[in-house]
């Protein structure tokens, strides 16, 4: 059995959320009024390929490394969700319920666009649907693509026994290769 758990506070800006979680390294994903950023996270700040990001106009963030997820909106509520409690930070003094997961499920999620460029710490995929986009991971293949990894936690219904996910928290950017690809 694993069990997820969680820490939440209120009034908190995403800089502090980010200082708080200690998530250095990890991806983030930005909504702006005007653009949709993928980062990485770095000294308190997110940066992209091309640079900082301006984060008193974000106003929605998700954060993530292989060990924790945080989430934070403008209003200043976020959570951070981990299966290792001692990561949970002492200043987001509000306690989610733990839950316990009978099973975990690994999923994947295909980004769009084949990848262009990889180097840097950063792979950009392409497509001719939706552009280009630069996410944080060391490197693809060239025309092969990237996927976002997450993990599912499931429960069972305590009254019907009934089993579902209750919950899915973000891991990281990873290759995906295509076979024939270039």
């Amino acid at each position: 059995m694993t069990t997820l758990y969680g820490a939440a506070a209120t009034g908190v800006t995403l800089p502090e959320a980010l200082e708080a979680a200690g998530l250095d390294g990890g991806c983030a994903l930005l909504t702006t009024p005007s653009a949709y950023r993928v980062a990485r996270v770095e000294g308190g700040g997110c940066v992209t390929a091309s640079g900082p990001v301006d984060l008193s106009v974000v106003y929605e963030a998700w954060v993530f490394t292989p060990e924790a997820e945080l989430r934070w909106v403008e209003s200043g509520y976020t959570v951070l969700l981990t299966e290792d409690e001692y990561l949970l930070p002492d200043s987001f003094g509000e306690r989610v319920d733990p839950l316990p997961a009978i099973a975990t499920m690994d999923a994947r999620y295909l980004v769009w666009g084949a990848v262009t460029v990889s180097g840097s710490g950063w792979t950009t995929v392409a497509s001719s649907r939706v552009g280009t986009l630069a996410v944080p991971l060391l490197s693809a293949g060239e025309g092969d693509r990237v996927r976002l990894a997450a993990r599912e936690y499931v429960v069972a219904d305590c009254e019907h026994g009934n089993a579902y996910v209750a919950e899915e928290r973000l891991i990281a950017f990873e290759p995906y290769a295509v076979e024939g690809a270039a």
